[in-house]
């Protein structure tokens, strides 16, 4: 596809229902009944729904081409690219956790730049017993060092580094998918927090390689996309056991990204708001508390809430979502 000269509009929205097949992105399905099919677009996160929508269709305003490149599913629009890849808990175990995350994000970066989107923006990652094994073995810092040693390849990495979620399932493998542009977003950091690549030895042997938000300027508004956010403050957790606090500090560390954000804008450009957001609890019993809280915040925006394991074991619950430049 060519080359854009120009800054898009936005060349994707997120919607519920069906959608034409030559404009679909992506379709992510959550839940634990795996979905059939092998089409490219089509990413299954196994995690159970607690409540909202179950699936996520990306929609493309254009023609969408899509394919298979060595194990990895794509789907493009001539400015973004989005894209999957499962690695089997048996592959993970044969090479090592993080040899084996090292590969898989070395092969979505040969993908990137092989078809002309070389900037990542965001990435999802659904590793199995995230918090499994004791100090450096737990499978969250191995995996966080394998990430760390296939992007800091790139000069400046620390400076490019897509927002991300890092979430635990009860089945085996990893599933990782990803989106990625022909443009650049600009990295955001969080005032509240230490930058993730920045924490201390005692959280693994290499920092966790994410930003806590990526801001996109499409030609008709800014987008933000925020990663995974919990109830840390510096790099500390925060309200052990206390699942209101937890999600009230959660909703704080969006607060101050937007407010980050929006100093990074144009001052005509408009307040940041709410189009999606997703969370993640550990327990079910946790829902009521934490959707009353985040309800209360946002109350008309879609909200998912999805059942799986935060990387810290202490944190109960996360928080992620999309924000937009709206009039």
């Amino acid at each position: 596809m060519p080359q854009l000269s120009t800054t898009p509009a936005r060349p994707f929205r997120v919607c519920h229902h069906a959608v034409e097949d030559q404009f679909l992105l992506a379709r992510v399905c959550h839940g634990t009944s795996p979905t059939r099919g092998d089409d490219p677009r089509l990413v299954q996160v196994p995690l159970p729904v607690l409540t909202g929508p179950a699936e996520d269709n990306w929609l493309s305003p254009t023609p969408v081409q899509h394919g298979w490149s060595e194990g990895l599913g794509y789907s493009e629009n001539g400015a973004v690219l989005f894209g999957q890849l499962q690695v089997a808990e048996p592959e993970l175990q044969r090479l090592g956790l993080a040899r084996a995350t090292f590969h898989a994000y070395g092969r979505i970066e040969h993908l990137l730049r092989s078809r002309g989107y070389p900037h990542w923006l965001r990435t999802w990652n659904y590793l199995a017993e995230i918090t499994r094994g004791e100090g450096d073995e737990e499978r969250y810092r191995q995996f966080s060092l394998g990430r760390h040693n296939a992007l800091a390849l790139k000069p400046g990495f620390e400076q490019q580094l897509p927002a991300a979620t890092a979430i635990g399932t009860a089945e085996g493998g990893l599933v990782l998918y990803f989106l990625a542009a022909r443009a650049p977003g600009r990295q955001i950091e969080n005032p509240r927090q230490t930058s993730a690549y920045a924490y201390p030895r005692q959280y693994g042997p290499k920092s966790p390689s994410f930003s806590r938000a990526t801001l996109v300027d499409w030609a008709d508004g800014a987008e933000l996309l925020i990663s995974g956010t919990a109830s840390v403050v510096g790099h500390e957790t925060r309200h052990v056991g206390d699942v209101p606090a937890q999600m009230q500090e959660a909703l704080a560390n969006i607060d101050s990204l937007l407010g980050e954000a929006e100093r990074r804008l144009d001052a005509e450009s408009g307040r940041l708001r709410a189009e999606s957001l997703r969370l993640y609890v550990r327990d079910p019993e946790h829902v009521a508390a934490a959707m009353a809280l985040c309800r209360e915040r946002h109350p008309d925006t879609p909200l998912s809430v999805l059942l799986g394991d935060i990387c810290r074991s202490e944190l109960l619950l996360e928080v992620e979502g999309s924000y937009r430049v709206r009039p």
